[in-house]
Protein backbone atom coordinates (compact mmCIF):
# COMPACT_ATOMS: atom_id res chain seq x y z
CA UNK A 1 0.00 0.00 0.00
CA UNK A 2 1.43 3.36 -0.62
CA UNK A 3 1.26 6.42 1.40
CA UNK A 4 0.55 9.68 -0.05
CA UNK A 5 4.11 11.71 0.36
CA UNK A 6 3.57 15.71 -0.08
CA UNK A 7 0.96 16.37 -2.64
CA UNK A 8 -0.21 12.67 -2.57
CA UNK A 9 2.14 11.87 -5.06
CA UNK A 10 4.04 8.20 -4.04
CA UNK A 11 7.78 8.08 -2.76
CA UNK A 12 10.39 8.66 -5.50
CA UNK A 13 12.27 5.06 -4.04
CA UNK A 14 15.23 5.93 -6.81
CA UNK A 15 15.59 9.62 -5.47
CA UNK A 16 15.71 8.74 -2.17
CA UNK A 17 18.35 5.66 -2.94
CA UNK A 18 20.02 8.23 -4.56
CA UNK A 19 20.33 10.32 -1.31
CA UNK A 20 21.32 7.49 0.59
CA UNK A 21 23.92 6.69 -1.52
CA UNK A 22 25.03 10.66 -1.46
CA UNK A 23 24.95 10.62 2.60
CA UNK A 24 27.04 7.17 2.73
CA UNK A 25 29.68 8.54 0.53
CA UNK A 26 29.89 11.55 2.27
CA UNK A 27 30.11 9.94 6.10
CA UNK A 28 33.25 7.65 4.67
CA UNK A 29 34.86 11.10 3.28
CA UNK A 30 34.28 12.88 6.96
CA UNK A 31 35.55 9.78 8.84
CA UNK A 32 38.89 9.65 6.27
CA UNK A 33 38.91 13.06 7.17
CA UNK A 34 38.75 12.57 11.12
CA UNK A 35 41.36 9.78 11.04
CA UNK A 36 43.92 12.60 9.12
CA UNK A 37 43.22 14.87 11.56
CA UNK A 38 43.82 12.66 14.22
CA UNK A 39 46.92 11.59 12.60
CA UNK A 40 47.89 15.38 12.84
CA UNK A 41 46.92 15.92 16.05
CA UNK A 42 49.29 13.08 17.31
CA UNK A 43 51.91 14.50 15.23
CA UNK A 44 51.45 17.87 16.43
CA UNK A 45 51.40 16.42 20.54
CA UNK A 46 55.02 14.87 19.85
CA UNK A 47 56.31 18.10 18.36
CA UNK A 48 55.44 20.03 21.65
CA UNK A 49 56.41 17.14 24.04
CA UNK A 50 60.17 17.22 21.75
CA UNK A 51 59.92 20.85 21.71
CA UNK A 52 59.49 21.27 25.74
CA UNK A 53 61.95 18.28 26.48
CA UNK A 54 64.60 20.53 25.29
CA UNK A 55 63.59 23.84 27.65
CA UNK A 56 65.56 24.92 30.72
CA UNK A 57 63.97 23.14 33.66
CA UNK A 58 64.05 24.80 37.31
CA UNK A 59 64.93 22.46 40.12
CA UNK A 60 65.87 23.39 43.69
CA UNK A 61 69.33 21.80 44.84
CA UNK A 62 69.98 22.07 48.47
CA UNK A 63 67.42 25.38 48.69
CA UNK A 64 69.32 26.67 45.89
CA UNK A 65 67.27 27.24 42.17
CA UNK A 66 69.28 25.58 39.46
CA UNK A 67 68.52 25.36 35.69
CA UNK A 68 68.90 21.97 33.92
CA UNK A 69 68.53 21.27 30.40
CA UNK A 70 65.24 19.25 29.64
CA UNK A 71 63.09 17.62 31.84
CA UNK A 72 65.58 14.44 33.14
CA UNK A 73 68.49 15.04 36.01
CA UNK A 74 70.48 12.56 36.76
CA UNK A 75 72.40 11.95 40.20
CA UNK A 76 75.97 13.15 38.90
CA UNK A 77 74.38 16.35 37.21
CA UNK A 78 72.72 17.20 40.69
CA UNK A 79 75.65 15.91 42.69
CA UNK A 80 77.33 18.99 40.67
CA UNK A 81 75.16 21.54 40.72
CA UNK A 82 75.01 20.75 44.80
CA UNK A 83 78.78 20.94 45.37
CA UNK A 84 80.07 22.95 42.23
CA UNK A 85 83.92 21.65 41.69
CA UNK A 86 83.77 19.28 44.09
CA UNK A 87 86.44 16.46 43.65
CA UNK A 88 85.18 13.02 42.78
CA UNK A 89 87.24 10.80 45.44
CA UNK A 90 86.80 7.37 47.09
CA UNK A 91 86.48 8.62 50.50
CA UNK A 92 82.99 10.83 49.40
CA UNK A 93 79.98 9.63 49.18
CA UNK A 94 76.98 11.52 48.39
CA UNK A 95 73.53 10.52 49.26
CA UNK A 96 70.00 12.22 47.30
CA UNK A 97 66.31 12.62 48.26
CA UNK A 98 64.14 14.33 45.97
CA UNK A 99 60.46 15.32 46.06
CA UNK A 100 58.02 17.08 43.63
CA UNK A 101 59.35 15.05 40.60
CA UNK A 102 56.85 14.89 37.47
CA UNK A 103 57.96 10.66 37.73
CA UNK A 104 56.42 8.11 39.70
CA UNK A 105 57.32 7.91 42.50
CA UNK A 106 56.82 11.55 43.05
CA UNK A 107 59.27 11.57 45.96
CA UNK A 108 62.08 9.08 47.01
CA UNK A 109 66.06 8.72 46.52
CA UNK A 110 68.56 8.55 43.90
CA UNK A 111 71.76 6.73 43.62
CA UNK A 112 74.55 6.88 41.53
CA UNK A 113 73.57 6.75 37.63
CA UNK A 114 70.04 7.19 38.32
CA UNK A 115 67.69 9.63 36.54
CA UNK A 116 64.47 10.70 37.35
CA UNK A 117 62.09 13.02 35.32
CA UNK A 118 61.88 16.41 36.76
CA UNK A 119 59.55 19.79 36.34
CA UNK A 120 59.76 23.37 37.59
CA UNK A 121 59.85 23.19 41.58
CA UNK A 122 61.01 19.17 42.23
CA UNK A 123 63.48 19.66 44.99
CA UNK A 124 66.69 17.97 45.41
CA UNK A 125 68.44 17.62 48.96
CA UNK A 126 72.20 16.36 48.74
CA UNK A 127 74.44 15.50 51.27
CA UNK A 128 77.96 14.70 51.34
CA UNK A 129 79.59 12.47 53.70
CA UNK A 130 83.48 11.68 53.60
CA UNK A 131 84.62 8.54 55.27
CA UNK A 132 87.86 8.23 57.47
Amino acid sequence: MNTPNNGGEPPNLEHALEDLKTAEHDLALAHEAEHRAEDEIRKAEHEIEDALAHRETEIIVNSRPREIPGKVAGFEQVVQLAFPGGAADQNTVYSMTYRHAAAHPHAGELGPGGKVEVKNGTVFNVTRTVRS
